[in-house]
């Protein structure tokens, strides 16, 4: 029998009515007839007898084959024990059964509730069947474990019909087969009477078993337990060590055999099979020219039936024009285009054991989805681009990928590109890491995947794209024209138009430039891409990194090819659903958000028609900006920097700004040209008093929360830390002198302290004679003690002391003060929730996670300052509000303050998560939907957000200023991106059934292949109906693609006649 076939064999009998069907007890009843080993090993085919097993009682036309190969002796000793041992137990059903009961709702709803009161005639069930075990032998009144080689079985393999042959060519008494059912011994022989002396190994073969070793194998898995270990593995992620170890359970439940441990042979064997399975599904078996040898690069690899492959599925466009003209005209954008997602997980690792690529070699070297090894090994190794430091100051991905810098680890993580839209991964796009996310890996896994790419637009989406840009274009010029990569280099440099962008959920944690630069919300013509693939994607692999770390390097970049590949072709089978729901969420969403924007469009046209085209005119500018300069780095400022629509342009007062004001009327004083105002120096002189304090307070804060002193060197930081604000306090009365010379006496005589020390102290004097310091008076003074600042006194004496102009300083400080609080929050809740999710994603082990955990607490130290600052700050502005007459507080003080700036609880400082983004985007939806319909928002949904996330003023009169500008532009892109995802939709729901139906005349075409004249006629069979067999199933799938997406087609066609790319609805009274 050719390899590339594999029979099923005959069927096995089924019982008639009435009868029960034999079968044995514990881990063995569950098998399958189909794929027990008795019908693996056929009889009349290959010259293998069936096996005695306890899946399935040996068919009566069997048994006449084993009878041939047994001692009459023992057959004739081998009886069953006497009836009344194995008679069946009486069983009552407790409860009536009738067909029509199973039609019951009550049953099909809970069918486990009715089975609960027949339970024991189950039980009787499986008890009537152990007295029929398996591979057992009757010996003293009692059934005794035993094996098949000891019972008599023996295989002939070589003769098709099943015959002994007459000249054995080997014989081995103790052969192990490994089969779905468990690990059997039996006795092998081979033919050796042909003429050409078939090997070992092609006997095995042809009887379907996978041999041990290509000379004299002792040891043969079937092709039967190969599938299903596979088939477990895709599904589950169950490694080989574990699924042997079942194999194990099911041979001997209860531990009185000795297996012969064949373990690591099995290991062998599932590499060895799953990368000539991958080489047979990628048609490597129907070249002519060659065989694995020839196989190019990532020729093995599943494709995205849906993202456009030239020569595949790329000539669609008169499809598309007879469903929709509109559809069609929109081919250059949406037939035009691949959107790629980059990124690395960190928890794929490898240990750096014994194993070597000579003991475990890759066999699919750059074959599929991993690079290839030398070339990515001679490129990272002498790439000389090595460093990572970040300047977005929110985002700490490549601090965290060096928690522990690769000790005792081969690979550190992998890299990969996937289709973002799809979720595949793409050939030649996965890469090992070494030292972490280092730009140079990064640079080899993204050019390689994009010599695949034969479009003219890309958008790439990668967490940290905001760093990895940076020099981007330097370090591709550097790449050598030899190099694996200088077709993708040179993609990038000079023949695609790439548009970067950062994942919608990682996002936020970047600072405010790189979120609104890179946010895939803003870009045209990604859809509603989330960028988010790879995460998907990761999750999906995770279950089967802990076998990863424990393989060879080849075994590991073979098992991710083998992983990758079922990834893809789950995806591949799962497509037309995944489409089908896509277009129903998305006609659904971008028929209201056009509604909406089209409504928004109308009413502000209808106030100010130049401003409404203004602000048009601005996004449009920003979309057909460059984004990169010529060395790769984001046109942000400069002559070149396009305005950004969806930056507020509202500018608030800062505590910074205050103090630049101040230095600049400082400088101002003291310039010889400019006149002296001593006004504006009394102001200045007034913030920075104030100014002064707020540092102190933050200060007393934070050495107030530093009670731990575990060590001698924690307890010397903070006496010093303790000495330095004392230091600070001091220079603060040196100035309260001044500023509030009134409370300064007070003070003196209350703490009775001499003046003279104030008088003369300096700034930088010596504080060495701090060692005999009182800690706890220390404490108690300088720690906890007022600053006696406006708003810590009384309101007579601020208002009869002369205090109210400072007091007024200080009320608005205190605003700038709140503001920058709470915007420092957010920053530390933004990292706090990229290091807890990076944390819970990547770090494994007691070592890592006292590393993150050490960060995760220095994160948190920041959160709860800011939060104590911001509470501090709004409590001192409110006590500030009560010292200030009605006048003075309609003059300073913003109306509804206290809804800007709300009661800060506890519950409110939540890092950002994929559930408040989306409550984000609907309350914005809801507040332009109240704007257009004049409804007044009653605020009841807000308390789902936290309000520090989400501000939205609930006044329903429409005013034309920067807030309502963000928001119209920001609804404008919602609406298109959902549009465009209607296009992107419609364009892959006609590329997908023209890609099966292009592999099914490529497999039709290899039908007819003509290999070496040499190659005997079976294998020539086998090879032209596996071809034959892949083409059927491709153009199966093709005709059930295109008859399953006709009604969306229809759907979107009628959208896009009313609907333009623009978000607006085509109808009059929008034109």
């Amino acid at each position: 029998m050719p390899p590339a076939q594999r029979p099923t064999g005959p069927a096995m009998p089924i019982p008639s009515k009435g009868k029960r069907r034999g079968q044995a007890t514990g881990y063995h009843e569950q098998m399958t007839p189909a794929r027990a080993f008795d019908t693996v090993t056929q009889a009349g085919r290959g010259g293998i007898v069936p096996l005695a097993t306890s899946s399935q009682p040996t068919p009566q036309t069997q048994l006449e084959e084993i009878e041939r190969t047994l001692p009459v002796h023992m057959t004739q000793q081998i009886q069953a024990p006497p009836a009344q041992d194995i008679a069946p137990l009486p069983i009552e059903s407790p409860v009536e059964t009738s067909q029509s009961r199973e039609d019951t709702p009550a049953i099909k709803n809970h069918p486990i509730v009715h089975w609960i009161p027949l339970r024991d005639e189950y039980m009787f069930a499986k008890l009537r069947l152990a007295g029929r075990p398996g591979v057992v032998v009757w010996v003293n009144d009692e059934w005794q474990p035993t094996s098949l080689r000891q019972m008599g079985q023996i295989i002939n393999f070589g003769h098709w019909d099943g015959s002994r042959c007459g000249l054995v060519r080997r014989s081995n008494p103790k052969f192990i087969v490994i089969d779905t059912n468990g690990i059997h011994e039996i006795s092998a022989k081979f033919c050796g009477c042909t003429g050409t002396k078939v090997p070992i190994r092609d006997q095995l073969l042809a009887a379907r078993m996978w041999p041990s070793t290509t000379e004299n194998p002792h040891t043969a898995a079937t092709f039967d337990v190969l599938d299903q270990f596979d088939a477990h593995s895709a599904s589950g992620k169950q490694n080989a060590y574990d699924f042997y170890n079942a194999l194990e359970a099911l041979t001997d439940p209860a531990g009185l055999i000795d297996i012969p441990d064949r373990s690591k042979t099995f290991f062998r064997i599932a590499h060895e099979s799953r990368h000539v399975q991958l080489a047979q599904r990628g048609g490597r078996g129907h070249d002519a020219r060659g065989g694995i040898d020839k196989t190019g690069r990532g020729e093995l690899a599943v494709l995205c039936p849906a993202c456009p492959h030239k020569g595949i599925n790329t000539d669609i466009v008169d499809i598309i024009r007879k469903i929709s003209p509109e559809l069609a005209d929109a081919a250059p954008i949406f037939n035009d285009l691949v959107q790629l997602s980059t990124d690395c997980n960190f928890r794929a690792k490898n240990k750096d054991n014994r194993s070597t690529l000579k003991t475990s070699p890759y066999l699919g070297d750059g074959m599929a989805y991993m690079v290839p090894y030398q070339p990515y090994e001679d490129f990272t190794s002498n790439s000389a681009y090595q460093e990572e430091l970040s300047n977005c100051n929110r985002f700490g991905a490549l601090v965290l990928a060096n928690l522990k810098a690769g000790k005792g680890l081969r690979t550190t993580g992998i890299g990969a590109v996937f289709c973002s839209r799809h979720e595949f991964f793409w050939p030649n796009s996965i890469g090992t890491l070494v030292k972490g996310e280092r730009y140079c890996t990064m640079d080899f896994i993204i050019a390689s995947t994009l010599r695949r790419v034969h479009v003219s637009n890309l958008n790439l989406y990668y967490d940290i794209v905001c760093q990895f840009t940076r020099n981007l274009h330097t370090r591709m010029l550097s790449v050598e024209s030899k190099s694996f990569i200088y077709v993708g280099s040179q993609k990038i440099l000079h023949h695609l138009h790439i548009t970067f962008g950062i994942p919608k959920f990682h996002n936020p944690g970047h600072m405010i430039s790189c979120q609104l630069w890179f946010n895939i919300s803003y870009i045209v013509g990604a859809g509603n891409t989330d960028g988010e693939a790879s995460e998907r994607a990761w999750a999906g692999l995770n279950p089967a990194s802990s076998s990863f770390r424990e393989m060879g390097p080849g075994t590991m970049r073979d098992t991710m090819d083998f992983f990758a590949a079922a990834w893809n072709w789950r995806k591949t089978i799962n497509m037309g659903s995944s489409l089908e729901k896509k277009m129903e969420v998305a006609l659904n969403e971008a028929r209201e958000h056009c509604e909406i924007y089209t409504g928004l469009w109308q009413v502000i046209r209808g106030e100010d028609a130049g401003l409404c085209d203004e602000w048009l005119g601005e996004a449009v500018a920003w979309e057909e900006r460059e984004i990169l300069d010529a060395l790769g780095r984001p046109i942000i400022k400069g002559r070149d920097a396009v305005l950004n629509p969806y930056e507020s342009r509202t500018q608030k007062q800062s505590l910074e700004k205050a103090r630049l004001a101040s230095a600049e009327i400082a400088a101002k004083a003291t310039s010889d040209k400019a006149p002296l105002d001593g006004a504006s120096s009394k102001t200045a002189a007034m913030v920075n008093f104030v100014l002064m304090a707020f540092k102190i307070e933050v200060t007393q804060w934070k050495v107030g929360r530093s009670n731990k002193n575990r060590t001698l060197i924690q307890k010397t930081e903070r006496l010093e830390q303790r000495m330095d604000l004392e230091r600070q306090i001091r220079l603060f009365r040196k100035e309260q002198q001044w500023m509030m010379p009134l409370v300064y006496a007070a003070i003196q005589e209350l703490e009775g302290v001499d003046n003279s020390r104030d008088d003369t102290i300096d700034e930088d004097e010596d504080d060495s004679g701090g060692n005999n310091v009182d800690v706890k008076d220390m404490d108690s003074k300088v720690v906890g003690g007022q600053l006696c600042l406006p708003s810590e006194l009384d309101r007579d004496v601020v208002r009869t002391h002369g205090l109210i102009e400072l007091a007024c300083e200080e009320l608005k400080l205190r605003w700038a003060g709140m503001a920058d609080w709470l915007d420092v929050l957010r920053q530390q809740l933004r990292v706090r929730g990229t290091v807890d999710k990076w944390k819970t994603d990547h770090v494994r082990g007691q070592g890592l996670s006292t590393r993150a955990r050490t960060k995760q607490e220095a994160i948190q130290a920041n959160v709860d300052t800011a939060k104590q600052m911001y509470r501090h700050h709004r409590e001192r502005y409110a006590t500030l509000i009560s010292f200030l007459d009605e006048d003075e507080q309609r003059a300073l003080v913003p109306a509804k303050w206290e809804e800007t700036f709300e009661v800060l609880e506890d519950r409110h400082c939540k890092p950002l998560t994929h559930r408040i983004l989306l409550k984000m985007d609907d309350e914005e939806i809801k507040h332009i939907k109240s704007v257009v319909s004049g409804e007044q928002p009653s605020g009841q949904t807000h308390h789902k957000i936290p309000w520090i996330w989400y501000r939205i003023s609930a006044g329903s009169k429409l005013e034309l200023n920067d807030d309502l500008r963000v928001e119209f532009v920001k609804c404008r892109a919602r609406a298109m991106r959902w549009v465009e995802e209607i296009f992107h939709l419609a364009y892959e729901m006609v590329r997908v059934p023209a890609f099966c139906e292009a592999r099914s005349r490529w497999w039709s075409s290899r039908a007819s292949v003509k290999l070496d004249e040499t190659v005997e006629k079976e294998l020539m069979d086998g090879v032209h109906a596996y071809a034959r067999q892949q083409s059927t199933m491709f153009r199966r799938q093709g005709k059930g693609m295109r008859s399953r997406f006709e009604g969306s087609l229809e759907k979107a066609a009628r959208f896009v006649r009313y609907h333009g790319l623009d978000g607006l609805q085509k109808i009059p009274s929008a034109v």
